[in-house]
């Protein structure tokens, strides 16, 4: 059975003089895409998915270090997996379960 792990990756700028994360995240985005992992922007986060654990954790690190070498002084991570070995789900497969539940097309 192929690995899929979802994950959910936050990142925050701190003391960067300025309210807007758009910069910043666009960075991190920029650097998951280097990466060639599946990701879905969201307003809160980004969704990546990986095919083992190593994968996510890489992703974390490279976007986590991508903002440092912006010059951010304090970069704060939040990371959320899921890890489903008993049917592995793609991120698009989650969602649409939950819509044909909600009877939303």
């Amino acid at each position: 059975m192929k690995t899929v792990i979802t994950a959910e990756l936050q990142v925050v700028a701190l003391g960067t003089g300025n309210t807007s994360m758009s910069q910043h995240v666009s960075e991190a985005v920029s650097a998951i895409g280097k990466l060639g992992i599946k990701y879905s922007l969201t307003p809160m986060g980004t969704a990546i998915e990986a095919a083992s654990m190593d994968e996510v954790f890489d992703a974390v690190k490279t976007v986590h270090e991508a903002l440092v070498r912006t010059g951010v002084k304090r970069v704060v991570t939040h990371l959320a997996i899921d890890d489903r070995r008993d049917s592995p789900k793609s991120m698009e497969e989650k969602v649409e379960s939950v819509k044909n539940k909600l009877k939303i097309r």
